[in-house]
């Protein structure tokens, strides 16, 4: 899977502007879309610092039990389409040289 955003934040994608609309469903939906999308990048770079910190001390880069139980959260709250929505987390979370790292 190639690198999202290698270098600093997902690109902004211009939206259609929604000045004037008369559909405020529209309008909040494309607002709430941005909100996910910052805090997805948030989370990707703390997941991929903290990755780094456990590499540099020795450890392992990832926990198993802790990805288990993050599946388990999304799994228990949105159903089976949830637990897909944190491995598509935990993977773009992952850096580009972690791909096939040891796992404990």
């Amino acid at each position: 899977m190639p690198e999202p955003f290698p270098h600093g934040d997902a690109p902004r994608v211009p939206l259609p502007s929604t000045e004037g609309s008369t559909d405020p469903a529209a309008a909040e939906l494309s607002e709430l879309d941005e909100q996910l999308i910052a805090q997805l990048v948030h989370r990707i770079r703390l997941a991929r610092g903290h990755q780094l910190s456990r590499r540099a001390a020795g450890l392992p880069t990832t926990s198993l039990a802790q990805e288990n139980a993050m599946l388990r959260r999304y799994a228990s709250r949105l159903g089976d389409q949830g637990a897909g929505i944190a491995l598509a987390i935990l993977e773009l979370s992952r850096p580009p040289s972690g791909r096939a790292v040891e796992q404990r």
